[in-house]
């Protein structure tokens, strides 16, 4: 029954992806963020205690649907995530190009 420690740590990164995408659509970036950081604690401890021993049909059933729905959601906060990420680049892109020209040619 060791694995099912394994189990609830797929679940609970799969619960935590799901508010990570509420936090997207709610352009809560801060709350993103602060699941992001629990998000890599929960995976990491994952990686502490997964084994590579075979799971009963039962768990491993488990496992893969909360992998579907964790790259499901993924991809559906890279889908919110990645336009904000190509503005505020562009903007801070802009902005260094004005400080630039200012440094050289004063105002």
């Amino acid at each position: 029954m060791e694995y099912q420690n394994t189990i609830v740590l797929y679940e609970s990164v799969a619960a935590i992806m799901k508010q990570m995408l509420h936090a997207a659509r709610m352009q809560d970036w801060d709350m993103l963020s602060e699941l992001e950081d629990s998000c890599a604690e929960t995976v990491a401890m994952l990686k502490t205690i997964e084994h590579a021993q075979p799971l009963p049909h039962d768990a491993l059933k488990r496992k893969v649907a909360s992998i579907k729905s964790i790259l499901a959601d993924d991809r559906e906060i890279r889908n919110i995530v990645s336009p904000w990420m190509a503005r505020l680049n562009k903007l801070m892109h802009s902005n260094q190009a004005e400080q630039r020209l200012t440094q050289a040619y004063g105002r």
